[in-house]
């Protein structure tokens, strides 16, 4: 009787309203919208003060009243996979009808550069967008907002990532998401949230920034830095980039292709200061109802790798409370192969590295996607996204849905000395371990701390690894430098993660902020 009821009401005030200025669902809730099934999924809007506020959505109804400010939340609990669905949505006279919305599975795509690669520019990607007719992938590109008054670039709306549409899209996430749906045969969604150049602090709060010690001093530093005691005043500074950059575009206009760029200062307008997209994208988003996140990060902060080993758990953490789901699944790619030439032989990705290795070891419901074979020495953005979209698929097909599947590589387990030789044993072997040629990537040191190329066989489900120059062999390293040849994988297709078996002091020790 009572959805009868509604439906009755439903019917009268879309015959006689329209759209209303006053009554709106928030930005993502537009045509197209994939909703997360089987679970609390949240709706919000802004509405007139205290008034009722319904939504009706496969044949169930549900209501709330919006506050003093006319800010209004809705819990729709259990949807049913499919669509597309209408939902209608009213407040006293006022009525939004969304015709196109789907319910399946809802997946935010987060980081930097290598997230943002987009699919027309990956390997294989204008042949993937020639076939790409799966209406059942969509996905939102979140705006690109440097700080509060920016120009807005693009908009919140939802696209099939069809032909027409998916050549913006992360290479990474539209390979994750094709897995997903080829699996599941339900809608897929995808949130794509990221930006390049950004170290993981720019995805977090001020607040939590300053709740552990080792974090605060990102904030301190950049505070102070942007003051400019005794130096030229940032809005000073800023008005004289504005006006160089004018005339850097203006000289490459008038055929200088030589002309230089300037260095746009730190400061409250740039988007790599702490704390700033959270405010002005991350924060747009928030707290929409996820299945979880794939996150593609970490180039930014490989200065401060030792601080990462707590940063980045402290940005799970951030995310998963702000996103109200506590055991939200994040799973991430490790860093590439990249020569990186600001580092020279300082092994500083090898560290950083080693964090988001310590990351899926320490925190729960969390998956880590070795990439360390599809890099490229001489650039920093390795163009084979599939690889790295098929295995966070492949690592939540098995943890958050079930499937019994291979989901990683090698994984270094335990060390035992042997005389010269060095024995690992390692999980994740599956069928089997393998290599790519001859087995490369190890070296050994002896108490001296001095590593040497070493060799190293498989043998069975253990590597031995030695070299003639150790007699009294301490600790083994595999895969640590920026560039390696390391080629370990198990035979179902997954390369070993890099790693090492001594706690020697890291090169980053220590290390707190980036200069800017």
């Amino acid at each position: 009787m009572r959805t009868t009821l509604y439906s009755i009401i439903v019917l009268f005030l879309l015959g006689n309203t329209a759209f209303s200025q006053k009554f709106k669902l928030g930005e993502l809730f537009n045509e197209g919208v994939v909703l997360q099934q089987k679970a609390n999924v949240l709706v919000w809007g802004k509405a007139e003060a205290a008034k009722d506020v319904v939504i009706q959505i496969q044949d169930k109804c549900y209501k709330t009243v919006s506050n003093k400010n006319g800010n209004w939340t809705i819990t729709l609990k259990n949807l049913k996979a499919g669509g597309p669905y209408s939902l209608i949505s009213y407040s006293t006279t006022d009525t939004v009808k969304l015709n196109e919305v789907y319910v399946g599975e809802v997946w935010i795509a987060g980081g930097q550069s290598n997230m943002a690669f987009q699919l027309e520019k990956s390997d294989g990607g204008k042949q993937e967008l020639a076939i790409a007719k799966n209406t059942n992938i969509r996905f939102v590109l979140v705006p690109a907002v440097a700080y509060e008054g920016d120009r807005t670039r693009g908009d919140m709306n939802w696209r099939t990532a069809t032909t027409e549409n998916a050549g913006a899209m992360s290479g990474a996430a539209y390979f994750f998401a094709k897995k997903l749906q080829e699996k599941l045969n339900v809608p897929i969604g995808i949130i794509c949230c990221y930006k390049g150049g950004t170290a993981a602090e720019v995805w977090m709060s001020r607040e939590k920034l300053m709740q552990n010690k080792n974090h605060a001093p990102i904030v301190t530093y950049y505070e102070d830095f942007q003051k400019n005691i005794g130096k030229e005043p940032y809005n000073t500074a800023y008005n004289k980039y504005e006006k160089d950059l004018k005339t850097y575009f203006d000289s490459i206009k008038a055929g200088f292709p030589a002309a230089v760029r300037p260095l746009e200062p730190m400061g409250e307008k740039h988007y790599k200061r702490p704390y700033g997209l959270y405010n002005t994208m991350l924060k747009r988003i928030i707290p929409y109802s996820a299945k979880g996140v794939i996150w593609y990060q970490g180039e930014a902060n490989a200065p401060c790798a030792e601080q990462y080993q707590t940063l980045f758990p402290a940005l799970i953490s951030e995310w998963r409370a702000d996103f109200r789901n506590p055991k939200m699944p994040f799973y991430f790619a490790q860093l590439s192969n990249y020569n990186h030439p600001s580092y020279g032989t300082r092994p500083m990705w090898a560290e950083l590295r080693e964090a988001q290795l310590l990351t899926w070891k320490k925190v729960k419901n969390t998956g880590m996607a070795v990439t360390i074979d599809v890099g490229n020495k001489k650039d920093i953005h390795p163009t084979d996204k599939k690889p790295v979209g098929e295995r966070l698929a492949a690592i939540a097909l098995y943890q958050a849905y079930g499937l019994n599947n291979p989901y990683s590589g090698p994984l270094y387990k335990s060390v035992k000395m042997e005389g010269n030789k060095v024995i690992l044993s390692f999980d994740f072997i599956y069928s089997g371990l393998t290599s790519k040629g001859e087995l490369n990537g190890f070296s050994i040191c002896g108490a001296d701390k001095k590593f040497v190329p070493a060799k190293a066989e498989i043998i069975g489900d253990k590597i031995v690894v030695s070299s003639e120059a150790v007699n009294q062999p301490i600790a083994v390293r595999y895969g640590w430098s920026n560039w390696t040849e390391a080629n370990l994988f198990n035979k179902d297709g997954f390369p070993a993660s890099p790693f090492r078996t001594d706690n020697f002091e890291l090169l980053s020790h220590g290390v707190k902020t980036t200069n800017y």
